[in-house]
């Protein structure tokens, strides 16, 4: 089973009215994240809705999501065959941050996960204060 499918059950957008409760300016929401580097392909399907979708808010299709960041994330783990066999790990979303809960197998593990959702367009902060690293 995928991160995704595991995660949140469907690919699709849960809806949502493309607002959000933290009232900052344009410029900080469309930051690209912690790698400084843009999805452009997500940033182009995003900018054809009004008002254009945020990027922690960005679903598959550039549409309103309120998991939109952390379904890509899990979505990026999905691709990468060290992480795709951990299922131990939840994956949440507080707005631009990642919050990673569960467990994982080691140090190195872990530090893989964290560089791969820091990659995803959106991700301001990764959270894995509620991680434990098995044997430890």
């Amino acid at each position: 089973m995928s991160w995704v499918e595991r995660q949140f059950g469907q690919t699709s957008s849960n809806g949502g009215d493309g607002k959000h409760e933290d009232p900052k300016t344009v410029e900080e929401q469309m930051s690209p994240g912690l790698t400084g580097e843009y999805d452009w392909y997500l940033r182009e399907k995003a900018g054809m809705h009004k008002p254009p979708t945020p990027p922690e808010y960005m679903g598959f299709e550039g549409e309103y999501d309120a998991n939109g960041l952390a379904k890509r994330v899990a979505a990026a783990f999905d691709k990468d065959p060290d992480i795709g066999n951990v299922e131990t790990l939840e994956i949440e979303q507080n707005g631009g941050t990642i919050v990673l809960k569960g467990t994982v197998p080691g140090e190195a593990v872990l530090s893989h996960i964290e560089e791969v959702a820091a990659k995803v367009d959106g991700t301001k902060a990764l959270d894995t204060t509620q991680v434990t690293i098995q044997g430890c």
